[in-house]
């Protein structure tokens, strides 16, 4: 009986070792959230929170309520609502903008940069990008 529990134990650790050693998918370059950090700032922040907390009446754009809503959809997902909706009641923003501030907000909930450049027809499951529930920004 003990000897069966130990190897549950070294099954379980050994899962939860594998999980942290996967690769998350990097999907943008760190000059790209660099550049959504300042796009962000001019075009977002009022309204989203300078921190992306949001409020009461706007969705906070990290932590928990953010990846359990995005968790399963894609960054094009993402990237395409921001696009079709954003800003609220405004002029749509330059394309490029929106790119750029969708690494912002992927980076701001724990994914990391990497070589490959996010574009307008990336798709890749942002639970994929964000191994773990982030609990606040960056």
């Amino acid at each position: 009986m003990k000897l069966a529990v130990l190897l549950v134990i070294v099954a379980c650790t050994a899962a939860v070792v594998a999980e942290e050693d996967t690769p998350v998918a990097t999907v943008f370059t760190a000059q790209q959230a660099e550049a959504g950090r300042s796009a962000y700032a001019k075009n977002c922040a009022s309204c989203h929170m300078p921190d992306l907390s949001g409020n009461a009446e706007i969705p906070a754009l990290t932590g928990s309520t953010f990846t359990g809503t995005w968790r399963r959809k894609t960054t094009k997902d993402l990237r395409d609502y921001m696009s079709a909706a954003m800003p609220y009641g405004g002029p749509s923003l330059e394309p490029d903008l929106y790119t750029v501030i969708t690494a912002y907000v992927l980076q701001s909930n724990g994914a990391v940069a990497g070589e490959e450049k996010f574009t307008a027809s990336t798709a890749v499951s942002i639970g994929e990008v964000i191994r773990k529930e982030s609990e606040g920004g960056n």
